[in-house]
C-alpha cells in the first residue's frame, strides 16, 4: 500500500498545528531513533572543551532530557521516556503526536540533522563557529555552535552550556561575536583532565593559541601531542 506524504494545517481556538500522516510519523521515528543513538554514544555523560581561534576555551555539554527539545517532536512521552524509547528502538508512531507544532519541511529538516547532531563536534571542518550571545526573536543563548556548511545551529543555555535548541545556521546570524572553533576536546563527566581528542585543526597552531591546553589533557593524549609538536617542521 502507498503511503500519502501531505500536512494540513488546523486552526483549534486560534493556534495554527500541523497535522501529521502515519507516513510522516514513521520518517519521524527512524530518524530520532538514529539520533537518540548517536547522542548517547558520542555526546552525553562528556564535557567538551572547544578552543577557538583567539585562545579562548568554552565548555559546553549534551543532556538526555534536552534530546526530545531538539528533535522539535511533540509527544506524549516526557524528556527522560522519549530519550530512552528512542535509544531502545521502543519509541511507536503512537508516541508522536498528530498535531504539531512546526510544519512537516521544518520537521524532516530538524529529523536529517538530529540523526547526525554529533557532527557538530566530530568533523574535520573549518567552517564551524562557536557564537557568543545569539539573539534569536525568543531567547538570547549564551553560546551556539554553527556550522554553516550543513545549516545547523545549536544553542547552549544555563551557566553550564548544556545543548538546547537546533536551528538553522542561516537564521542565526545576530550574535556579539563568531569565532572559527580550532579545537574540541572531549572528557566523562567527573574527570578532571581531558581523554579525548575530538578536532584539531593543526597541533602547532592551537599550541601557539593556547599553550595551557596541554595541561588540560590526560597523560595519553598529551604524549600523543607533544610528539608531533616536537617533530621537526
Amino acid at each position: 500500500m502507498r503511503l500519502l506524504f501531505y500536512f494540513k494545517k488546523e486552526e483549534s481556538l486560534g493556534k495554527t498545528s500541523e497535522i501529521l500522516t502515519d507516513g510522516h510519523k514513521e520518517i519521524i521515528r527512524k530518524q530520532i531513533i538514529a539520533g537518540a543513538r548517536n547522542y548517547k554514544k558520542l555526546l552525553i555523560n562528556k564535557v567538551f572543551l572547544i578552543v577557538c581561534e583567539d585562545g579562548a576555551e568554552y565548555e559546553v555539554r549534551f543532556f538526555k532530557g534536552d534530546y526530545k527539545h531538539l528533535t522539535g517532536v511533540y509527544s506524549n512521552l516526557d524528556d527522560d521516556v522519549f530519550f530512552e524509547y528512542c535509544v531502545n528502538g521502543k519509541i511507536d508512531k503512537g508516541n508522536i503526536d498528530t498535531n504539531q507544532k512546526y510544519d512537516w519541511s521544518t520537521l524532516k529538516k530538524k529529523g536529517k540533522i538530529i540523526q547526525n547532531i554529533h557532527e557538530l563536534l566530530y568533523k574535520d571542518d573549518q567552517k564551524t563557529l562557536l557564537l557568543e550571545a545569539l539573539d534569536t526573536n525568543t531567547y538570547m543563548f549564551p553560546l551556539a555552535i554553527k556550522d554553516i556548511a550543513n545549516d545547523i545551529c545549536v544553542g547552549f543555555v544555563s551557566d553550564i552550556h548544556k545543548a538546547r535548541s537546533l536551528r538553522r545556521a542561516k537564521n542565526s546570524t545576530n550574535a556579539k561575536a563568531e569565532k572559527r572553533i580550532i579545537a574540541v576536546l572531549a572528557k566523562n563527566n567527573g574527570d578532571k583532565a581531558y581523554g579525548e581528542l575530538v578536532y584539531l585543526s593543526s597541533v602547532r597552531g592551537v599550541y601557539k593559541k593556547n599553550e595551557s591546553l596541554i595541561d588540560k589533557m590526560d597523560e595519553k593524549i598529551m604524549t600523543r601531542f607533544m610528539e608531533i609538536l616536537t617533530r621537526p617542521e
